[in-house]
């Protein structure tokens, strides 16, 4: 498992920098795969790693792959020590061929997204708040950041695809358990609600260590349950 996580992985970090010095050491926060699920069949799959830099004001590098049918996703994400997106980037390919390609960077205080679908490029750029956090639609290991960082009032999540500002709301939802192979590990439960309507976007299970053990999409009614548990 971790060496195909390595060899999808690896080329996108030479594309992000960890907003340290050069050389400075890394430890891994999480990593892992999830089983996508979808009415309790396995439609796919999510390969990823999230590390910071161990350094004052140390950032994390979250990197991921989806596979999903046909399509498949190459995702990263870098950000500064309290989960302020610095850079992203996500390709999409359907059949082999590309279908999407998304990036953005924070440069003094201004987001610069850009976007190509279909042959079609655009972009935008905008102020950027403080007490933002990103993380892109159907990516499970991204709600890491949400359930770590989101939890002060008046947090913001990006939406890379659409570049847009959105109003989050994280709610401790009580002690539960998440059954793993043979292993039913405790858990504390936390819902994700993202813009106005009020509606959970995103359910989460996580360890006492803070580890993503399971994410479900409400909308779609995928499951992203982990294979194996956390190390």
């Amino acid at each position: 498992m971790m060496r195909s996580l390595r060899r999808f992985l690896f080329p996108l970090a030479a594309l992000l920098a960890l907003g340290s010095p050069a050389g400075a050491q890394v430890v891994v926060v999480d990593e892992g795969t999830f089983s996508l699920l979808k009415d309790s069949v396995r439609v796919g799959r999510e390969d990823f790693s999230i590390r910071r830099a161990v350094a004052a004001e140390g950032g994390f590098v979250a990197q991921g792959h989806v596979l999903r049918g046909d399509g498949r996703s190459s995702v990263a994400l870098s950000t500064d020590s309290a989960g302020q997106p610095l850079r992203f980037q996500l390709e999409r390919s359907v059949s082999g061929r590309v279908s999407e390609s998304l990036s953005g960077e924070s440069r003094r205080g201004l987001w610069s997204g850009r976007t190509v679908r279909g042959g079609v490029e655009s972009g935008r750029e905008f102020r950027l708040p403080t007490d933002v956090l990103a993380a892109a639609t159907g990516v499970a290991h991204e709600t890491w950041f949400l359930l770590r960082f989101g939890q002060r009032p008046g947090v913001r999540v990006l939406e890379p695809g659409t570049l847009t500002l959105q109003a989050l709301r994280v709610e401790a939802a009580g002690a539960d358990t998440v059954t793993i192979g043979f292993d039913a590990i405790p858990a504390t439960r936390w819902l994700v609600r993202i813009g106005g309507t009020g509606s959970v976007n995103r359910e989460a299970w996580i360890d006492a260590q803070g580890r993503l053990l399971r994410v479900r999409f409400p909308s779609d009614g995928v499951d992203a349950l982990r294979d194996e548990p956390p190390r």
